[in-house]
């Protein structure tokens, strides 16, 4: 990504980490490599290697409005999808593989995934998990820190809508979001703690790099960190979601959320830290249930029905909207997640009707390739 730009509605970017899988066995295949060199040189988007060589990842191009966000989704996966597909693999957009894991070394010969793997051994190797990464114009790294501290309290509920991983290694896990589970086994992975100031923040990167805890701040995978590349806020719970449009749906309300809390924290409107062991377990439950089940709101330790989570930040959200102009889009997501059911729900339902974890991937392969764009985006 190149550099975000000030602006009243702040510019956008989203990464997406895809799987690339045999089209008709629905397993991963570690064909990566082919499929960089069969795309060359594509100045549109940041398409490149990811831990696994059965992984690829996009970075879209700075998106001043959810038409652009839209319009680079659906360039970069059709660029993969054709890509793939003269390689003899298939395009996949969702947290988990169904199938037994890969049994050979599928590494990424660069130097910081080797290492990674000798540092990791065995959670490195297994690693197969795939998320989704929404950034957010952010200049100002006091702001960007308040702004962190304050949205902790919606992770739970960011984490049910956009749960897409129910199986794993061949098996139903009883999760909607099981790559959660996967994920915070890596060192600095799960929700960030509260910061006091900037100097705390600051004073917590220098302690965990003369410890050797992380090689440096690039090493930092919490829910929500500061981007070391781009002056960015940048959200990574998420899992990759299917659904390109319910994806521009996901990255508006991010945005909006960082708009309105921006504009709670100018106004000395801020909530007290939240208690990181309630935020840890309300993650937990919601990457557990996704939408199924009641949220706990870890900043009044209280339960409530998705529904009235959605609600609540949907409201909340409001005057951001307005002035972004994403409202329908953002309603329209989240009200068809609720309504509905999260990713994770539609893998299940595909499974009960057919009956075989390869149909689950092949309806995921014709999702990620459905690019119809409905009038409220």
């Amino acid at each position: 990504m190149v550099s975000f730009s000030r602006s009243k509605v702040p510019a956008v970017g989203v990464e997406e980490e895809y799987q690339l899988v045999d089209p008709t066995s629905g397993r991963l295949i570690p064909k990566c490599s082919e499929v960089l060199r069969q795309l060359g040189r594509e100045p549109d988007a940041d398409i490149q290697r990811e831990l696994h060589l059965n992984q690829i990842e996009m970075a879209s191009n700075v998106c001043e409005t959810l038409d652009e966000v839209r319009e680079n989704l659906q360039k970069v996966r059709k660029l993969l999808i054709d890509a793939a597909a003269s390689t003899g693999a298939a395009l996949v957009s969702a947290g988990t593989n169904p199938f037994p894991l890969p049994e050979s070394e599928t590494l990424t010969p660069k130097f910081r995934y080797q290492s990674m793997g000798q540092q990791f051994q065995h959670i490195a190797r297994s690693l197969f998990i795939f998320g989704c990464h929404v950034h957010v114009d952010m200049q100002d790294k006091t702001l960007g820190l308040h702004v962190m501290n304050q949205t902790r309290r919606w992770l739970p509920l960011l984490q049910a809508l956009t749960a897409n991983s129910p199986f794993w290694n061949g098996q139903d896990t009883g999760y909607a979001s099981y790559r959660r589970e996967v994920w915070v086994q890596w060192p600095m992975a799960g929700a960030p703690p509260h910061f006091q100031d900037l100097a705390d923040y600051e004073a917590c990167l220098s302690e965990l790099t003369r410890s050797g805890a992380i090689k440096d701040e690039s090493f930092i995978y919490w829910d929500i960190r500061l981007s070391v590349k781009v002056p960015t806020i940048e959200y990574r719970c998420a899992d990759v979601i299917t659904s390109l449009q319910h994806c521009v749906g996901y990255v508006g309300l991010i945005r909006a959320l960082v708009m309105q809390t921006c504009d709670d924290i100018h106004a000395g409107r801020e909530y007290p830290p939240i208690r990181s062991h309630l935020l840890s377990f309300a993650i937990w439950h919601a990457a557990r249930y996704g939408v199924s089940a009641d949220l706990l709101d870890p900043l009044t330790c209280e339960k409530v029905t998705a529904t009235e989570s959605a609600t609540r930040l949907l409201e909340y959200i409001a005057p951001a909207l307005a002035t972004s102009g994403d409202r329908e889009c953002v309603e329209a997501f989240v009200q068809n997640v609720v309504r509905d059911g999260c990713g994770a729900d539609r893998q299940r339902m595909t499974m009960q009707t057919e009956g075989n974890l390869a149909a689950v991937v092949q309806e995921a392969i014709k999702e990620t390739a459905n690019d119809t764009s409905p009038a409220t985006c």
